[in-house]
């Protein structure tokens, strides 16, 4: 990278600081620390929904595309079904009945009580470190192609800025960065996919010049239990803790809806665009390696002020997700652990435990991304067992079926077994399906668990009925 390119980079930095600062001057309560007091308009929900749900896996993630070919941009887009379940069904029945709520967490003790609470606030934190530390490992990719810069100092460098807006100014910090990021990622992303084009001769030259093995679905056909399970996986709303967070944030439904809408459009360009990159580098940078493919083809293809550019829209989807993460983490700490341990703790002493647990979880995920080869494997781990613990007793809830406090907990430990048993003993095809088959685990028991309650309710009706008589 060029004088140039660095400059831009540094500049970003500075202007991302200085926004989360601005706009986290004014939180004084922990409502406004979570969820912004449901005050932020559409377009805002819009780039904070979008920039926290596409992160650097998504770009790293082209190298299954270069790998693979246009299969995995069909996997892909089936995040799009998935954002039409958020808005048309999770959203409306979220906001009617838990519009007062700042967390996944919370609702969850509404419905299952503090033992419900507290084992979602363990998962958020799980799957939510996971999340942070392979947002905060593509820092040290990115970071390496600045002179003089190792990998290991960039996951610290660029950690320690997301760390120091996130724990000051919360949720707004969090919303008005990753206005800025959105912006930034939606203007590189293309550019960059252009100038890949460009590179190879225009569209029909791509075509012609890729394998046609890049066009087919044929995997489909001859895998189809690993790449339909990938693509159930991908489409089905798993209710994760940092959308359900934006969801509370929304002022109504309506709102809600809208927003979601609007991002499930904007995912089809920016997917097709990480795939055209994907697909160009087949032809100029045959043989790389795939989990590293999209940055070779940053550092190589494009020109001085473009790359910085380029650099600049990954560091603002990165960052835009790992904010996100980190404080929907801090949240979980804070009111889903220590106030259901120590329920007399103000709001006042919340909002500073929310922002030490930020700084904590912070240098917990520089750990993790540091220490560890592959950090996918621990966030794999743990998003594992958030389906049949936390998506499951969701999605019965949305369709007006509910357990009491015991047989929930009994359905959820039998899933996440049947989840953890599936993954290590079960056929090599469904291992990607382990989440959604401990997740229908679950669900089976309670739903079992529910028609005997009912049939209890019934039969005792009718014994008052004819004891009436």
């Amino acid at each position: 990278m060029g004088t140039i390119d660095i400059a831009l980079v540094v500049m970003y930095l500075i202007v991302t600081l200085w926004i989360g600062y601005r706009s986290g001057r004014h939180v004084k309560t922990m409502e406004d620390y979570s969820v912004a007091s449901k005050t932020l308009p559409t377009a805002a929900l819009v780039a904070t929904i979008f920039a926290t749900w596409a992160g650097g896996d998504d770009l790293v993630g082209t190298g299954e595309v270069y790998r693979l070919g246009i299969i995995f941009l069909i996997i892909n887009l089936a995040q799009i079904i998935n954002v039409a379940l958020q808005a048309y069904v999770v959203a409306p029945k979220i906001l009617k009945n838990f519009s007062d709520k700042v967390s996944i967490g919370e609702i969850m003790g509404e419905l299952y009580g503090k033992v419900g609470r507290i084992m979602t606030g363990i998962a958020t934190i799980g799957i939510s470190l996971g999340r942070i530390a392979m947002q905060i490992s593509c820092f040290g990719y990115l970071c390496a192609l600045i002179p003089g810069i190792t990998h290991t100092e960039g996951i610290v460098i660029g950690s320690i800025i997301v760390i120091l807006y996130s724990a000051y100014g919360g949720i707004r910090s969090v919303v008005y960065t990753d206005i800025l990021q959105f912006g930034i990622l939606i203007v590189a992303i293309p550019i960059m996919a252009n100038i890949a084009l460009y590179n190879v001769g225009g569209i029909e030259s791509l075509v012609s010049q890729v394998p046609d093995s890049y066009f087919s679905l044929s995997l489909f056909k001859t895998d189809f239990l690993t790449y339909f399970g990938i693509f159930c996986v991908c489409a089905f709303p798993h209710l994760g803790a940092a959308l359900i967070q934006r969801t509370l944030m929304s002022k109504d439904a309506k709102q809600a809806n809208h927003s979601l809408v609007i991002v499930g459009g904007l995912f089809i360009p920016f997917y097709v665009a990480v795939a055209i990159i994907a697909l160009c580098a087949v032809i100029t940078y045959p043989g790389c390696d795939p989990n590293t493919i999209f940055f070779t083809v940053l550092d190589k293809s494009l020109p001085p002020v473009i790359k910085g550019l380029a650099v600049v829209g990954v560091l603002a989807v990165i960052m835009s997700t790992a904010d996100s993460h980190i404080n929907v983490a801090s949240i979980s700490v804070t009111r889903d652990i220590a106030l259901i341990l120590f329920p007399n703790i103000s709001n006042k002493s919340q909002l500073i435990l929310a922002r030490i647990c930020t700084v904590v979880l912070g240098l917990g995920a520089i750990v993790l991304a540091t220490s560890m080869h592959r950090v996918v494997d621990f966030w794999v781990y743990c998003a594992k067992f958030w389906m049949p613990m936390i998506t499951a007793p969701m999605v019965l809830y949305l369709l007006n079926i509910r357990t009491n406090i015991k047989q929930y907990v009994f359905s959820a430990v039998i899933g996440t077994l049947a989840t953890a048993i599936n993954k290590s003993f079960g056929l090599k095809e469904l291992s990607t399906c382990s989440p959604i088959i401990g997740m229908l685990t679950t669900m089976s028991i309670m739903y079992i668990f529910y028609k005997i309650s009912r049939k209890k309710i019934n039969f005792q009706k009718s014994e008052n009925c004819l004891n009436g008589l």
